[in-house]
């Protein structure tokens, strides 16, 4: 860019010799005679060099506008710190969350309870957890660089689960710690809590939901490998099509570990013999042809020979419907079931007594069996730290529980091998 102030100074010089030869030629002028036409041409040429004097040197008319300074010192737009949610989709048991984090330096941690993650360095995120029954809600919080938190809530619903209250109890979680596959094992899941003709069975069908979580997640146990029936589909048919053709099509024989949870209504049969699970259309007034026997249960799995067989019974057998009324009216409630023998290779762990109720923790939305059996599969239950848990740390687990809750008129039961390792963590 031409220096202006510059140019200036050069063109008044340029004038000034201009007037100093214009006043030399008038002294010269003097001594000869006047010529009026070069008189003429001197006063224009001095008027112009007075009015050029007078008002500065001309510019350019390009030059007329002061080109734009560029402001170095500018700030540059603040961007406000924020957590923009893309997708939030629950699959079966697993949430997932994905975001993006604007107005903070990049990478940046964000923070979800107590689990901290790392976005990318365009700001992305990516959160996939374990999801427990019912609603759920997420907090998302990041920091922004002057140190403020910013978050974002989000609310996830589980899909086929009643929804999860306050509780004083802990939250179910079988995600924590992993374990190991058992990829030959196969589990039949059963939960009946709204029967067709008698009283509920109060959060049976809850339990068996959240049970399919721990088959997979603290058993080891395959997803393809597990069949779940909660209510209308645990019919006497439903059942019976479990245990003799989809059971027995999935053991392996002497390689598959077999499980079985039943929660629901339990019945001894009026001389305390036999004991009957009963379906979702089952008629405790006519067991024999509307239940079925344990035994029955016991014999069909143990035909296809497999390694092991464990059994977790949230029932009882004293003619009570979780403690509001009785299965059969004007029958008289405790009567003893006589103690039962078992195949070679079964464990059985069973919610109470011969003569006791199976009781609900309602405050927690579960069995009280159920819960307690369930937190302790989590980790719990390994009394030696050993990381494992057998048949028996799992029942001194769950029984210490339940007497303390029930006031000692519930005890859980334990028959078979109680050294059998259930959960093996890694």
């Amino acid at each position: 860019m031409p220096d202006l102030r510059a140019d200036s100074i050069i063109r008044q010089m340029i004038w000034l010799i201009m007037i100093a030869a214009l006043a030399t030629n008038s002294v010269v002028a003097q001594e000869k005679d006047s010529d009026p036409f070069a008189d003429a041409i001197k006063g224009i040429l001095f008027n112009a060099i007075q009015q050029q004097l007078n008002n500065g040197p001309s510019q350019p008319e390009s030059k007329t506008e002061k080109e734009p300074k560029t402001n170095f010192n500018k700030k540059k737009p603040v961007t406000e710190t924020a957590i923009q949610i893309i997708e939030a989709r629950v699959d079966d048991s697993n949430a997932t969350v994905k975001g993006k984090i604007t107005g903070v330096t990049l990478p940046a941690p964000v923070f979800i309870s107590d689990k901290v993650i790392q976005s990318d360095r365009q700001g992305y995120f990516s959160y996939e957890a374990y999801l427990p029954a019912g609603s759920s809600t997420l907090v998302f919080t990041i920091k922004s660089d002057n140190g403020n938190p910013v978050s974002q809530i989000v609310n996830l619903e589980r899909a086929g689960t009643n929804s999860n209250p306050e509780l004083k109890y802990a939250r179910l979680n079988p995600s924590e710690r992993q374990v190991k596959v058992n990829a030959s094992s196969v589990a039949l899941i059963v939960g009946v809590a709204k029967y067709s003709s008698v009283a509920p069975a109060e959060f049976a069908d809850r339990d068996a939901q959240i049970f399919y979580d721990y088959a997979r997640l603290k058993l080891g146990i395959p997803q393809e490998r597990i069949q779940t029936l909660v209510n209308d589909s645990a019919s006497v048919v439903g059942l019976l099509s479990g245990i003799n053709k989809w059971l027995k099509r999935s053991v392996k024989q002497g390689e598959s570990d077999v499980y079985i949870f039943f929660a629901g209504h339990g019945l001894a049969s009026d001389d305390g013999g036999t004991a009957f699970l009963i379906p979702y259309d089952g008629a405790p007034d006519f067991l024999e042809r509307t239940a079925i026997s344990r035994d029955e249960v016991f014999r069909e799995v143990s035909s296809v020979n497999p390694r092991s067989v464990t059994v977790f019974l949230d029932t009882c057998y004293s003619g009570d419907t979780r403690g509001e009324s009785r299965l059969i009216a004007g029958r008289p409630l405790g009567i003893k079931l006589q103690e039962q023998s078992l195949p070679e290779g079964f464990t059985v762990l069973t919610a109470a007594g011969g003569d006791q109720i199976a009781k609900p923790l309602k405050e927690a939305k579960h069995g009280m069996f159920s819960y307690y059996l369930m937190k302790g599969m989590e980790g719990d239950a390994d009394s030696d730290g050993n990381n494992e848990i057998t048949a028996r740390e799992l029942h001194s687990y769950v029984k210490e529980n339940v007497v303390q809750q029930s006031g000692g008129s519930q005890v859980p039961e334990l028959q078979g091998d109680g050294e059998r390792v259930l959960v093996s963590f890694q």
